[in-house]
């Protein structure tokens, strides 16, 4: 994973409102701009900085790799100087709730500013020959942890994006194997809550543990070790799954919420409680005990997966 640095300038609404960047493939003299090739460098799973007017305003993922495509027509006036063949990388972009302003952390991000083709200038002014540059880690996790800062649990989505697009590549890859295609299916189904994974563990478990809804239509199959770190018999194992309504599904997913062995369902922050009691759901809870094989998949999400960090900051 790398991290990049865009420079929208007047595309930015084109440009997140239809989830690409663009540049052309030269200046306008025909002289090749390494900022411009840096798209063609970019990888699905990088993680894109978006500035435009002073702010960073986005961040996004990079979801397929570079392609030739000609000049986005919304670009209207904005882009009559430039050439119409370019390059495209197509982006998830998150839209920040309450955008940074480099300028109010000078002093921690001018060092970190790469020595050659910078987006910004020292005094942290938009470089306006630099479209996408290539950042360090350090300076890229510095903007993740500003974001988060001033925008909760945002990293918690990045995260989220970049998971999903790790199981896009392990289902590529189980779909080429050698498997019988039988166990294919029921790998990829397994993914998805679904098949002979959703059918082992409606054998175990009978309804949400935290809300009691019985009726499975209306619950999530969802894995407590993550499908993706785990083997194929872990992904087909009921063992390794809980049924969760579709709110709590999404806080255990994202590691907000998990269970002692006993039972007792912890918060990783208090924000999350007040969520959970505005839902109705009486604090403290105990689910009711795991088995034995349960347990194993449960340290793992207690482990790896639950925000536990955050208790000890709160």
């Amino acid at each position: 994973m790398a991290f990049w640095w865009v420079n929208h300038k007047q595309t930015y609404g084109a440009e997140v409102g239809g989830g690409y960047i663009w540049s052309p493939k030269a200046n306008r003299n025909g002289s090749k701009n390494q900022t411009y090739i840096n798209l063609t460098l970019t990888r699905p799973g990088d993680i894109v900085i978006s500035y435009a007017s002073g702010l960073i305003k986005a961040i996004g993922l990079v979801s397929a790799p570079c392609s030739e495509q000609s000049k986005p027509s919304e670009f209207g006036s904005a882009g009559d100087a430039w050439s119409d063949a370019g390059w495209e990388v197509l982006i998830d972009w998150e839209v920040l709730a309450k955008p940074i302003r480099p300028k109010d952390h000078l002093e921690l991000i001018a060092p970190l500013l790469p020595s050659k083709n910078s987006p910004l200038q020292p005094n942290l002014n938009g470089n306006q020959g630099c479209y996408l540059a290539g950042i360090s880690d350090e300076l890229g996790n510095l903007v993740l942890s500003l974001a988060n800062r001033v925008n909760p649990f945002f990293t918690d989505a990045v995260e989220q994006h970049q998971a999903e697009l790790e199981g896009d590549a392990i289902e590529a890859d189980i779909k080429a194997s050698a498997l019988e295609s039988t166990e294919k299916l029921q790998l990829v189904k397994s993914r998805r809550g679904q098949g002979l994974f959703r059918s082992r563990l409606e054998q175990l478990e009978p309804a949400c543990r935290v809300t009691g809804v019985t009726n499975k239509a209306l619950l999530i199959a969802s894995h407590i070790k993550p499908w993706s770190e785990c083997d194929n018999a872990e992904r087909l194992d009921g063992n390794n799954g809980l049924l969760l309504s579709p709110h709590i599904d999404k806080l255990f997913d994202r590691g907000w919420i998990t269970f002692t062995d006993a039972g007792d369902l912890l918060c990783a922050e208090p924000c999350i409680e007040h969520i959970l009691q505005q839902w109705g759901i009486v604090l403290p809870k105990n689910v009711g005990s795991f088995d034995h094989k349960q347990t194993e998949f449960l340290a793992y999400h207690r482990d790896e997966i639950f925000k536990a960090e955050c208790i000890a900051s709160a």
